[in-house]
């Protein structure tokens, strides 16, 4: 994965060298996952028009770093499965119809659902040790 040729940079998941952990690289990956579906929905084209690809690659990014919560959560055994919390679309956008930001959050699951299945077999395992540094930040630059 070459961050080249996206509009995500890496320095919106850490900004110290401390924040290089698993945690920060499984929400960038979460993020990029999100972008790519948003980009390839039918569904979202309205959105598309409305907004150029580094907008919404900051949006991506917002989304995945406050699904951070409920993803500890989950990973820590206080709940089940992640919660997917409308108002974290809404609070982005709040101008947004009821409709576009539910199709949001709809591909905001499938988006994180690839990503879960992805995991099972990667090598990392970001979130059977989170708080570990990920190499993948110093790997993948710029």
């Amino acid at each position: 994965m070459m961050f080249s040729n996206t509009p995500f940079r890496m320095e919106w998941f850490y900004n110290l060298e401390g924040y290089k952990t698993k945690l920060n690289w499984f929400l960038m990956e979460i993020s990029l996952e999100y972008y790519d579906h948003i980009m390839d929905s039918q569904t979202l084209a309205s959105y598309r028009a409305q907004y150029d690809e580094k907008q919404t690659a900051q949006f991506c990014t917002y989304y995945a770093r406050r699904l951070k919560e409920s993803l500890l959560k989950c990973v820590r055994g206080q709940r089940k499965n992640v919660i997917f919390y409308r108002d974290y679309i809404d609070d982005f956008y709040p101008h947004h119809s009821e409709l576009l930001n539910r199709a949001l959050g709809k591909v905001a699951k499938e988006a994180f659902d690839h990503m879960a299945s992805a995991c099972e077999y990667c090598p990392q395992q970001c979130l059977n040790d989170y708080m570990s540094r990920s190499n993948d930040f110093d790997i993948y630059k710029d």
